[in-house]
């Protein structure tokens, strides 16, 4: 009887190891209904030591899954630091179907998705540029044409880049310059962006598109300059506030600036929510710096304002967004991502209206400065110099006394 248990459990296990090695490989995944037209990207699936995992990749990014597990019959993607997911059924043909869930400001939007296997993005076969976007590009966007920077790197007809807005960066954008149709999209499983657009010269002009967007959704027009710039993180100075608020953590503690814990500390509030692409680029900084900075009388407070009413929804979303980062410090809730929660929390800093935004808090307990916006690693040398006036700012108030 044993041996045929042995027997029976080695069967099923090469049985189940060869239905997830059925997956291995690359697949080109599209949200064919996405706004503005299909929105693909590259799945990566591998087998590993505690079983099959998966990588997002939008080069130069690859950014492994949070949760990745396989049946017979298709893939699972979950990303609980998010709360979205993406479910993909093996089709008789050999291709994946399915859908994505994301969480927006208007509720649980749904993605229908395909997958066949292969690494292209938009073009399956050799495509011929009709030039060079190669460079920086100052960029109008939107209705209102705000100011932004288009930072592109092409190789051959195969393009990279990001776009950095006042609001925060595009993250990883992947595509090609086809003729003269420029095409480039992202997802880093919840986020989405889509820019399609055309070629004229020094001139790029064309739409953007989220998962929520507008049938033609947000204009933009760039132009190619040598020396084009923007300033990714806007400095305020208040005049001295000092924040006086209680909020609760997702396991019940309570945190106040007045708790013993800060006081003669310079604090860090990061204010985000876990719906923000930036704030999760943020997060990845955040996390290992107040680590290295704490013996120094370093403090941070993560607090967070989450999508819908739900708030144990919002605490649950917090904790994912806090272990997928290993933050040593607390997150708090604050509510909703609006003026009338960020006012009651924040009073005269708020309302936010950049995520995300931080606050410096000097030894005295008073506001000493406001850094709105932030520059992901998306944008190279602006993350790098973002990183450097947050470090300077810590600095300069470390040396200060109470």
């Amino acid at each position: 009887m044993m041996n045929f248990l042995t027997t029976l459990f080695t069967a099923s296990l090469a049985a189940s190891t060869a239905a997830a090695a059925d997956f291995n490989g690359q697949w080109r995944v599209s949200f064919d209904g996405h706004p503005g037209g299909p929105l693909p990207f590259t799945l990566e699936v591998k087998p590993g030591k505690v079983g099959p995992q998966a990588w997002i990749i939008n080069p130069p990014e690859r950014l492994k899954v949070e949760q990745f597990s396989v049946a017979d019959d298709g893939l699972t993607l979950v990303f609980p630091s998010y709360n979205s997911r993406l479910e993909l059924k093996a089709a008789p043909d050999g291709s994946l179907a399915g859908s994505a869930t994301v969480l927006r400001a208007t509720g649980t939007v749904t993605l229908p998705a395909r997958a066949v296997r292969g690494g292209w993005r938009f073009t399956p076969g050799a495509v011929k540029p009709a030039g060079n976007v190669t460079g920086r590009w100052n960029l109008a966007y939107g209705d209102n044409r705000v100011k932004g920077l288009f930072i592109l790197k092409q190789t051959g007809s195969q393009v990279s880049g990001t776009v950095q807005l006042p609001s925060g960066d595009m993250r990883y954008l992947s595509g090609e310059l086809n003729g003269a149709s420029l095409k480039l999209s992202t997802f880093d499983g919840s986020f989405t962006s889509l820019w399609t657009g055309t070629l004229a010269g020094d001139t790029l002009k064309g739409a953007q598109f989220a998962a929520t967007s507008r049938p033609a959704g947000n204009p933009w027009e760039a132009k190619k300059e040598k020396q084009a710039s923007v300033e990714a993180v806007a400095v305020e100075k208040p005049g001295g506030d000092r924040l006086a608020f209680r909020l609760p953590t997702p396991d019940g503690q309570m945190i106040s600036l007045a708790d013993a814990r800060y006081k003669g500390k310079v604090v860090v509030i990061s204010i985000g929510g876990a719906w923000c692409p930036n704030c999760h680029d943020e997060a990845q900084f955040l996390g290992p710096y107040a680590a290295r900075r704490q013996k120094e009388g370093l403090e941070m407070i993560g607090l967070q304002f989450e999508y819908g009413s739900d708030e144990a929804r919002a605490m649950r979303q917090i904790s994912s967004f806090k272990g997928r980062y290993k933050l040593i410090y607390p997150m708090v809730y604050g509510g909703q991502p609006n003026a009338d929660d960020t006012k009651k929390v924040l009073g005269a800093l708020a309302p936010v209206k950049v995520w995300p935004t931080t606050i410096f808090i000097g030894r005295d307990g008073r506001v000493k400065e406001v850094h709105v916006g932030w520059a992901g690693p998306a944008t190279g040398a602006l993350n790098a110099k973002v990183k450097k006036e947050f470090d300077e700012t810590v600095s300069r108030l470390l040396r200060e006394r109470a």
